[in-house]
């Protein structure tokens, strides 16, 4: 065999390895609906500084608002969120099994009726972002006695970026801000594909315990607000969970 012949076996059997690799390779979307859990979902109280909340100068005792770091990222509203995922799929024998990374980006405004409280204030309400980013693996059973159903179970690891935004007058002068940060974050979910390219699956993310700062671009100009918030700006820690369902299209 001459070496223009080795070469073309050589390339044929590349592109024939590389044809295998990208037949196994798999991406997905997905769109997430949440109910918080933890500290996350639990009910907001009326901080110390509700009674010196001032919109437009004038005193709005028992508000409620703002929340300050002491009740901030709790009583969230349920929430969505989209998610990408890249996989490569290994065939076991028995089902198949899928090493995956993915990232979400999750969405929860605050409940309802602080809402109101907000808008009654004119202040602005806080709204809860987070990012978890994980690496797992799933097992997919194709032995089901139904026609193109399979089910699967997943479990991953990883970390989540829990966001907050601030929460004040519109002017900033009384504006509380509040640190992004990661902690360590799971996932544990089961589900069904029907087909190739559609699956429905309930999940639990526990997206770890964040602290909560104020940034140092906190202000609150009413002297009396300030004293009270100078007294509480010890760390806060916030637990953060979300049961979810996901709906995946996978390609």
């Amino acid at each position: 065999m001459n070496k223009t012949s080795r070469l073309l076996v050589l390339t044929v059997l590349f592109a024939t390895l590389c044809g295998g690799v990208h037949a196994q390779l798999r991406q997905s979307v997905f769109l997430n609906g949440n109910i918080p859990t933890g500290d996350f979902g639990t009910s907001a109280s009326a901080t110390d500084l509700s009674a010196y909340a001032t919109p437009l100068g004038v005193a709005y005792p028992g508000s409620g608002v703002p929340l300050s770091n002491t009740q901030v990222g709790k009583d969230a509203s349920v929430g969505f969120g989209v998610g990408y995922r890249v996989s490569y799929r290994f065939d076991v024998g028995v089902g198949e099994v899928a090493p995956f990374g993915n990232i979400d980006f999750l969405w929860n405004t605050i409940d309802g009726s602080w809402r109101d409280k907000y808008d009654d204030a004119y202040y602005s309400a806080p709204t809860y972002f987070n990012i978890p980013l994980l690496g797992g693996v799933t097992y997919i059973y194709d032995e089901l006695p139904w026609r193109d159903i399979s089910a699967y179970g997943e479990f991953g690891v990883g970390t989540d970026l829990f966001i907050i935004t601030s929460e004040g007058k519109g002017d900033g002068n009384e504006r509380f801000g509040y640190k992004a940060n990661f902690a360590f974050a799971w996932m544990l979910g089961a589900g069904a594909y029907f087909g190739q390219h559609f699956s429905a699956g309930l999940y639990y993310y526990g997206m770890g315990k964040h602290p909560v700062d104020y940034t140092s671009g906190t202000r609150d100009d009413n002297a009396v607000a300030r004293a009270q918030a100078a007294a509480q700006t010890s760390r806060q820690q916030r637990s953060v969970g979300s049961v979810m369902l996901r709906l995946g299209f996978h390609f």
